[in-house]
């Protein structure tokens, strides 16, 4: 894939990036292994465009609660490892020291802490940088985006009213994950949130009303010769 945005100057990249430097033998077993089951469970629960066949939108069949397009609900996911999975990638982003993940990082002892808990398979406590997932169910071009820091604003918290919660946004193939730099308290319990539970809330947005179709965009005419 061409990579290109940010000032640098435009290169060749594979789908994925990867840092030979990170791990021994037995993390790699493991990242292989949270990986493997992770590209598993996007493609049975057609998360990922990947997974849809020739289809251009997602499948109708899936389970979409209302507002029509809003969120799916989907039963029988193995919560826990998929939250693991998701912490070793954010442990992979903080620790590697390519250029893409620098927007990634996290103080020393979540690092070490973060660590612990995919070497150890401990997905508790679900308040700890506590994720959830975007589905964009219409297709748009292939791409890849290296993670980011940003903020999201969580309406309707009791007591709290709107809160606005940094995160990291890492992307997959028409699928986000939000991992949560702040605690969320009892919201991490809820089935929006990996791990919680094996029956998943998942927020779906069409691509034409995207992050990823608005940041392509603007990347592609800041990329344009002036």
């Amino acid at each position: 894939m061409a990579q290109f945005g940010s000032g640098r100057r435009p290169a060749r990249r594979w789908a994925s990036w990867y840092d030979d430097r990170l791990v021994i033998r037995e993390g790699e077993e493991i990242f292989t292994d949270l990986d493997t089951f992770a590209i598993s469970t996007f493609r049975t629960h057609k998360l990922i465009w990947s997974s849809w066949g020739r289809a251009t939108t997602v499948p109708a069949k899936l389970s979409l609660l209302p507002p029509v397009g809003a969120v799916r609900s989907i039963r029988g996911i193995n919560g826990p490892r998929l939250r693991l999975f998701l912490l070793s990638l954010l442990w992979r982003a903080a620790m590697t020291d390519r250029p893409e993940f620098s927007e990634v990082s996290i103080p020393e002892q979540d690092v070490q802490a973060v660590g612990r808990m995919v070497v150890e398979g401990t997905a508790s406590p679900l308040d700890y940088y506590s994720a959830s997932l975007i589905q964009i169910t219409t297709r748009g071009p292939s791409q890849n985006l290296t993670r980011l820091a940003d903020a999201k604003v969580i309406p309707n918290q009791p007591g709290l009213g709107h809160q606005t919660v940094p995160m990291f946004r890492f992307y997959f193939d028409g699928l986000i994950a939000h991992i949560h730099k702040a605690p969320l308290g009892d919201l991490a319990l809820t089935p929006s949130m990996v791990g919680a539970s094996n029956n998943l809330i998942v927020n779906t947005v069409p691509y034409e009303r995207s992050f990823q179709s608005a940041n392509l965009r603007a990347v592609l005419a800041n990329s344009r010769p002036s």
